[in-house]
């Protein structure tokens, strides 16, 4: 079904491949990234994982891709106000499930490969990083013969409201001695979660994006208010 009302669990019957958008908690770069794009119903999202099955899931997050167990990545939730944590799941529509086992098998062979904290796009034979929905987009890549089944979009390092290059991020690539890849295609979660090819099947918490002033403030698993 779309359309889920909010709910308090993720439900028993998550099925492998099955992704699982989250507003993380964490310090002020999880505040930015929730800051440049509005995700599925204008939610707030910053962050985005695999479901791998047996309780885990597959997730590319500091200082690398790893496993994690279902109730410590829900743990990492910003709480809405009624005390629910922040988590969208998503589930692809039925004519590209046959993907799924090989998007699987592709995320498996990248556990251990760091965490790409600059969000650069390698489209080298051999990727040597990788950030939470790069991951994801280049799994289903893989799975679908090389051909992208979520597109790449624009990427983007200005605040939504705004309209302004964040200084976060002015001063984040100026320490690395880059410049920003904006308008570089890339991936973004929020984008991700807004995509056709995803249906809506259980929503935990609900944060509209425009209400996220300090995000940067909270600490996993409280609450929003």
């Amino acid at each position: 079904m779309d359309k889920a009302l909010p709910a308090t669990t993720i439900t028993e019957d998550l099925l492998p491949g099955d992704l699982l958008f989250q507003l993380r908690s964490g310090g002020e770069a999880e505040w930015v990234i929730s800051r440049l794009f509005a995700g599925r119903d204008g939610a707030a999202i910053n962050h985005v994982a695999l479901y791998d099955g047996d309780g885990m899931v597959i997730e590319a997050v500091m200082p690398r891709v790893h496993k994690t167990p279902l109730a410590d990545f829900v743990s990492h939730s910003v709480s809405d106000n009624h005390g629910r944590p922040c988590v969208l799941v998503c589930r692809l529509a039925s004519s590209y499930s046959a993907l799924v086992p090989d998007a699987l098998t592709f995320a498996e062979q990248q556990l251990s490969i760091p965490y790409d904290p600059h969000y650069r796009q390698n489209q080298a034979a051999h990727q040597k990083s990788w950030y939470c929905s790069e991951l994801i987009v280049h799994a289903f890549r893989q799975a679908n013969k090389g051909i992208f089944l979520f597109e790449e979009t624009p990427m983007s390092f200005r605040d939504m409201a705004t309209g302004e290059l964040m200084p976060f991020w002015v001063d984040h690539y100026q320490a690395i001695g880059q410049a920003i890849p904006e308008g570089l295609p890339g991936s973004h979660p929020a984008l991700l979660s807004c995509s056709d090819k995803l249906i809506s099947i259980n929503i935990l918490g609900s944060l509209p994006a425009k209400t996220c002033l300090d995000l940067c403030s909270l600490e996993p698993g409280s609450t929003f208010a």
